[in-house]
């Protein structure tokens, strides 16, 4: 992989060990209870999930949700239900999440944060896939609304109803989405497809890990892909250049600051 300011840290929750191959490239460990090996097919017809490897009975629609990553946010709702999460630096130093579903929908999300720039990027991949967050700054927010996706902003009239705010909590940090309303406002979302990612063993010369922390500086990050098509998947290799194969499970992938 390519990037000029960032690394790339990619964790798989479904392995009992984890891999680390570089410097710019560890496996680690999420919070979702590592799942058997699926069973072999009983039929030619067995699909399996594109974003996790483990078998689906077909492919959904993939919604996007924007989650808020600050400590009056935490513990997040719906987040361990995602089928790959990306970790986002923001200003301040900060991160947020961007947390794709296709495989699972949990009943409700949140709390839901406003968009960036990077969100875009990253959701090209996908196709058209549905992206709820709750708003961006004025600059952006007509960028965002007028992106290749399911528009699904808080503050629009006709997706409000799909949003509430928990008055346990102190805003920003109350808003959730209802998953199923917000699907049902997303009809023409793209459905899951190959966006890059393999599944299988572990390949060989890593070392087991169960944890790996990464630090935001408050600095500005600006990347440039492996992936020379902004539309298509991206292609995660090894140093020596061998595909990278990842556990099956939920995917992580954090995007951190180089030194």
């Amino acid at each position: 992989m390519r990037w000029s300011h960032r690394k790339i840290i990619i964790g798989i929750s479904a392995a009992a060990a984890a891999i680390g191959l570089a410097a710019s490239l560890v496996v680690v460990l999420t919070d979702r209870a590592a799942p058997p090996a699926p069973p072999a097919p009983s039929r030619a017809s067995q699909l399996y999930s594109p974003f996790t490897g483990e078998p689906v009975n077909a492919f959904g629609p993939v919604l996007g949700v924007k989650i808020d990553n600050l400590a009056p946010a935490r513990p997040q709702t719906g987040l361990a239900g995602a089928d790959i999460v990306y970790v986002l630096p923001v200003e301040g130093g900060l991160s947020r999440f961007l947390a794709v579903y296709s495989s699972d929908s949990p009943p409700v999300i949140g709390p839901v944060r406003s968009a960036r720039e990077d969100d875009l990027e990253l959701l090209r991949q996908f196709g058209r896939p549905a992206f709820a967050y709750s708003g961006a700054q004025p600059q952006l927010l007509p960028v965002v609304e007028t992106a290749r996706t399911v528009d699904l902003y808080a503050g629009r009239a006709s997706v409000a109803s799909s949003y509430f705010r928990d008055l346990r909590r102190v805003a920003p940090h109350n808003l959730y989405a209802r998953t199923s309303l917000l699907l049902e406002q997303a009809p023409g979302a793209s459905r899951a497809h190959d966006i890059g990612f393999r599944f299988g063993p572990a390949p060989a010369g890593g070392r087991a890990t169960a944890s790996f922390p990464v630090s935001y500086p408050a600095a500005s990050f600006a990347f440039r892909w492996s992936r020379p098509d902004a539309d298509g998947g991206t292609t995660f290799t090894t140093a020596s250049g061998q595909v990278m194969t990842f556990a099956r499970g939920p995917v992580w992938v954090v995007l951190a600051a180089a030194p």
